[in-house]
C-alpha cells in the first residue's frame, strides 16, 4: 500500500517531541464536529421514524382490506351453511 513512512522527530538530546499543543482553531473545530456529529445522528433517526410511518402507512390499508375481504367470505360461508340448515360452529384450534 502507499502508507509514507513514519517521521521521528527528536531533539538533539535525544528526546521525542510530542505533538503540539492544540490551538484554540482547533479546539472550536472538533467542538463544531461533535456538534455535526449529533445533527447527523438526529437526522439519522428522523429519518427511520419517517420510513416507519411510511411503510405504516402502506401496510396498514392492505391489512384492513385483508381483513374486510376475510371477514366478508366467511360472512358469506355462514349465511350459505345455515340457509342449507347446518349445524354452523367456528373452530379454530382443534386439539389432536
Amino acid at each position: 500500500m502507499n502508507e509514507r513512512p513514519r517521521i521521528l522527530d527528536m531533539t538533539p538530546e535525544g528526546e521525542f517531541r510530542g505533538p503540539p499543543p492544540p490551538t484554540r482553531g482547533d479546539r472550536v473545530a472538533s467542538m463544531v464536529l461533535r456538534v455535526a456529529m449529533g445533527v447527523v445522528g438526529l437526522a439519522g433517526l428522523l429519518a427511520l421514524a419517517s420510513l416507519a410511518i411510511v411503510a405504516l402507512s402502506v401496510i396498514l390499508p392492505i391489512l384492513f382490506g385483508a381483513a374486510l375481504v376475510a371477514g366478508g367470505v366467511l360472512w358469506w360461508q355462514l349465511r350459505k351453511a345455515r340457509r342449507n340448515g347446518q349445524d354452523v360452529r367456528i373452530v379454530m384450534f382443534r386439539n389432536r
